[in-house]
């Protein structure tokens, strides 16, 4: 299951798999830095997909205001998939998030598709859309959400 996190004005579109945790690997074991927003070092890293290695994060917000920029060498819009879940880069400064993330993930790689290229994969019926919630990505058993939604 693939949760699009973001679509860029070039018409790329990204997305987070969901319910793939690496047995192998924990937060600790993938990011040192992802321990300033997943607090449990222990807890499964998730492949988020085939494009990459980089580590994100998708966390839950108590409050989203004054989130919606990422601060990096230079300044962007942070996707907000849904309303309270945003994505927070690795390499980000700690403090905005202070006493706002109620729950975060970390996710290694990403789904990339090209201009268009996802509209014609929906046309071809590659792909079913379905509404998530913050529940879905954060649940305690992932392996569950592909036979639920399927």
């Amino acid at each position: 299951m693939i949760l699009i996190v973001d679509r860029e004005p070039s018409g790329i579109t990204i997305g987070l798999c969901l319910n793939r945790p690496l047995a192998s690997m924990t937060v600790v074991d993938t990011s040192a830095l992802a321990l300033l927003f997943v607090p449990e070092p222990d807890a499964p890293a998730f492949w988020g997909g085939p494009m990459g290695h980089d580590p994100a994060i998708l966390a839950q917000f108590d409050r989203v205001d004054g989130l919606e920029w990422f601060h990096l060498p230079h300044e962007q819009r942070r996707p907000f998939p849904l309303p309270d879940v945003g994505v927070i880069a690795v390499a980000e400064h700690p403090s905005p998030f202070e006493d706002r993330i109620r729950r975060a993930r970390l996710f290694i790689g990403l789904c990339v598709w090209a201009r268009g290229q996802l509209e014609r994969e929906l046309e071809r019926g590659a792909w079913r859309l379905t509404s998530a919630n913050a529940e879905d990505v954060f649940t305690a058993a992932p392996e569950r959400l592909w036979p639920r939604f399927a």
